[in-house]
Parts: structure tokens; sequence; C-alpha cells
């Protein structure tokens, strides 16, 4: 066969439809519920659900569909005595087997599941919880220690695993644990949300997209041509629930693809991943571009791995990275491009005869019209650089959660505009360019500066700032502060401006670079001149 003939052939009479046809067992276009589509139809069964191996100690902890099925009841039924239908419900948990719980129990009740990284500082937490307008935030004894001033007063509820009832609205996780393992999972609507995922912009806060029980199904040509995901896969996925790819593809795919999901607590260690991969003889996994940079840069051994599928998505690959997976790992990587707004995309896929061009994020998805476009909205000449634009078909085309202007701005018209910039080769291959705005793509988060600057103008020694993204060989860029100081600029001074950041924002968006200046460049009317800083 030519190379590429497959793909040709599925984008041209790929069906749509076949989502639903082949993803939805238990529901219909009427009423899907995916907690029952992912866990609940399996709910008696005694086949592995869940693998979490603690990459600090080592352990490994397994659970049953049954069990996993049984925790999420106790939650469903919390939920439904203490909240109304569409409630959310944020849970800033490690990854354990509550966080799963809290999942499932939330989708399976007809509540929308907010996922927060357990790297939040209070103002990080703080604002998604007052601007999801959560009524229950589940969390650790010892995050609500850190965090806990800033949960605001819509949260009704605060329950803490390791922790006991307080005086301030808090109760341990054991009131969980009391309910009933019995639930008959509510049905749902295909256009009602089942989640809320925050994801950063060029301007203001992080804003807040709902993700809808009917949206999965349209990710079956992802499934099924990218990840090739099969019932008796030992599938793995190195991305955390707090994140959209986890979230969906590491939590939910599993089950309503018949496996299991599989995980890792802790931090993230190269040496306990290769480990992990062969001990559980994982032959189909998703671990971040930055992690395989970071692995093909320490040369750590790979004996015993036996991968058929290596997912990676959120930035691009190097070519020297492409060539370690193929060498070492024994397949190459398939990259893709998604965002939160939109899903994925743009893949390298599972096809025998597809090649992988090393840096190109691949061809767009069947069933997803992708083009580049110039700012008329009309499609540039091939080799030219365009943005990533979407086409959007029907009327419900997707929303921010209460921001109606820019949910306006983002999904009204023909087209979704990703901001993201790229060019096509002369086979159809899309490679990444750059961003059109001033978002901050590190490790494949997606960081918005404006949070990043308001946070660090708290801190008393910091009277300007602009935050920019700066190239960094591991990562793709990290976040770089320009501050005009109140104090003598100092190294000390930078480290203790980059521990504030890091203890009141999160871990991944603090600034690892600081440069200090006398001012920084204005515009004619007076504002900051970010793009100025950036190109320095």
């Amino acid at each position: 066969m030519a190379y590429g003939d497959t793909y040709e052939a599925v984008y041209d009479l790929y069906d749509p439809e076949d989502g639903w046809a082949e993803m939805v067992t238990v529901g219909d276009r009427e009423a899907v519920n995916l907690g029952e589509e992912a866990l609940g139809r399996h709910g008696d069964s005694e086949a592995t659900a869940l693998r979490i191996r603690d990459f600090g100690t080592g352990e490994l902890e397994t659970y049953s569909f049954a069990e996993l099925n049984a925790a999420a009841n106790r939650v469903a039924n919390y939920l439904v005595e203490h909240t109304e239908r569409g409630a959310r419900v944020v849970a800033m948990l490690p990854t354990q087997l509550e966080l799963y719980a809290v999942v499932f129990g939330t989708l399976k009740a007809g509540r929308v599941y907010v996922p927060m990284a357990p790297v939040f500082g209070p103002d990080a937490a703080g604002y998604r919880l007052d601007d999801a307008g959560a009524a229950v935030f589940l969390t650790t004894a010892d995050h609500y220690d850190r965090v806990g001033d800033a949960v605001p007063e819509v949260v009704d509820r605060v329950v803490t695993v390791g922790g006991e009832a307080g005086a301030d609205r808090t109760e341990g996780y054991r009131v969980v644990e009391a309910h009933d393992s019995d639930f008959e999972a509510v049905d749902t609507h295909p256009g009602d949300p089942f989640a809320l995922s925050y994801t950063s912009g060029t301007t203001g806060q992080p804003k807040g997209v709902p993700m809808r029980h009917g949206d999965v199904p349209d990710l079956h040509a992802y499934v099924e041509y990218v990840v090739d995901l099969r019932p008796d896969d030992i599938y793995f996925v190195a991305a955390s629930p707090a994140w959209s790819y986890g979230l969906v593809m590491g939590s939910l795919m599993p089950g309503i693809r018949g496996t299991a999901i599989g995980c890792y607590r802790g931090e993230f260690d190269g040496g306990m991943l290769m480990d992990t991969l062969a001990r559980l003889e994982v032959d189909n996994a998703m671990v971040p571009p930055t992690a395989l940079r970071q692995l093909a840069q320490a040369g750590v051994d790979a004996e015993g791995i036996d991968l058929r599928v290596l997912l990676a998505a959120g930035e691009s690959l190097d070519e020297d990275s492409v060539d370690w997976c193929r060498d070492v790992l024994g397949t190459e990587p398939q990259d893709s491009y998604g965002l939160t707004e939109a899903g994925m995309s743009v893949c390298n896929f599972a096809f025998e005869d597809w090649e992988v061009k090393p840096g190109s994020m691949g061809r767009p998805l069947p069933g997803v019209d992708v083009e580049l476009l110039d700012g008329d909205e009309q499609p540039v000449e091939q080799g030219e650089t365009g943005e990533i634009c979407i086409r959007r078909e029907g009327d419900d085309r997707g929303s921010y959660w209460g921001r109606p202007e820019a949910t306006t701005e983002m999904f009204s018209g023909r087209w979704l505009h990703t901001d993201d910039m790229a060019r096509e080769d002369e086979d159809g291959y899309f490679w990444y360019v750059g961003r059109k705005d001033s978002v901050i793509v590190s490790a494949g988060y997606r960081i918005g500066p404006d949070e990043v600057e308001e946070t660090l103008l708290k801190h008393d020694a910091v009277a300007e700032v602009a935050v920019v993204g700066v190239p960094d060989e591991t990562r793709g860029e990290v976040v770089k502060a320009h501050i005009a100081p109140t104090q003598e600029p100092s190294e000390a001074l930078a480290e203790t401006v980059q521990d504030f950041a890091r203890e009141t924002l999160s871990k991944h968006e603090y600034p690892r670079e600081v440069e200090f200046h006398d001012e920084l460049p204005k515009t004619a009317t007076g504002k900051i001149a970010r793009s100025d800083l950036e190109d320095d």
C-alpha cells in the first residue's frame, strides 16, 4: 500500500455517526450518562478498572470495576442528598481512589465535575471555585490547610480526605463513605455538561469550558485511528486527570473502550515511568512531549518495554526525541494537536502506512474540517503560515462559562479561531509555528500571562510586571517575569518573588526567570508593551 493511502480513504469515507454507534452502549441521543458508559455498566465486574503507580514509593494500587463503582456510587448518593442537578463539584485531590470516585460519582449524579490540580495555590484555587460557583469542594486536609482561606462563600460544603468535621463548613470524607454503594445513574441529555475545564486565554483570568455528555462520541475518530485503544490493551496515561486530556482520555475513555485506567501519583520520575511501563507490560501509552524529551536527554533504561502505540500531545516533539523513541522504545511517538474548546483536531495516526515526520502535528482528524486562514478568513497558500481554524457546524458551537462576550468572540461565525499558527507542507502535514496571542505553552500547559501578573502584583516588591514566554530546551517555553521593583533588585529578591508565585498560584505557572527593570516599556496609551519584551 502506498504511503498515506489509508489516511486518505478513512478521511474521505469517515461518518461522524460512527461515534454514537460504537462508543455509546447504554444510552442514546436522547439520554446518555458518561459515568454509566465508562463505569456503571461494568459495575459488577471484578476485572481491573484502575491501576495507580506511586512514583514516590513504587507501590502499585489496583481496584476492580466493582470497587470503583461502589466508591463512585457513595459520592453520587452524597451529592444527590446535598446538591441540585447541575451543581458544580470541584476536586483538588492527588491521583487516588477518592479522586476517581468523585469524577465518576459526579457524572453519575448529573452534577458537573470541575478538575483542579493539587499544585494550585490559594489564588488559582479560589478563583476557580468562585467562577464555577462550586457547591462542593473536595480536597485533602493538607491541601485545605494551604488554600482554605481562599475558599469563597459560594461553596456550601468542603469535604477533606483525611480530615475531620470542623466549624467552617468542613467535614471528613467519612461522611461520603457512609452512604449507600448502590445508585441508579441519572438520565442526562447529550447537551448537559459533565465537566467544566479551565483554559488560559490572552486577557483576564482563565475561562471555564463546559464539556458535554454528548461530546465524547465525537472523539471516536481519535480513539479509533490515533490511540487505537482496544479492550485488551494495558493502557497508561502520564497526564493528570486535573487537565482535559487526563480527564477524558485518561479517565473516561478506558472504561468506554472496556479497559482499565492507568496512571501515576507523585512527582514525575523518568526511571519510575520506564519501570512502570515494563512492570505492567503496557502496550498503549500517552507520555507528554516534555517527559519524552527528559527521558531522551537522561538516556534511561527501557529494557522490557514493548509499546504498540506511543502518544504525545500538547506541543511539538523535536527530531532527536522522536529518534530516541524509535530506537529505544521501539515505536515512533504519534504527536497530536488539540485544545479544550475543540478537542483533538490534527494528529499522527496508527495506520501501518503512516509516516511520522518529526516536529509535525500530523494531518486533520477524520470528521474535523481544519484550515489555515489569514486575517480575512481566507486559506493561505501551501507553505505559508496561517491560523489554525476549525469549522463550526450547527447552532450549538460551544461556549465559555458565564462569559457571553468571550463566547461570541470565540465560538460565533463559521470558524473557531485557535490563535495557533501553523503551515502545511506538500504532503498535507501541519507544522506548528507559534502563538498568535500571548499565551505561554510550557510543558504542554497553556498559561495566560494575566493570571500570573495579577498574582505577582500582590507582592510588595513588585510595582509593575509583564509576563512573557521564553524558549526552553526541555519545556518548549518557560514563564519569564519582567519586573519594575519597589526595592533594590537582587538575586535574593528574585527568589522571594518566585517562591511567592509558586505558593500562591501553582508550580507550573510561576516564573522560572526574573529580570528587573527601572521601568517597563509602555505604549502610547500608557499600557505595558509586553510585545517589546517578547522580542528581547
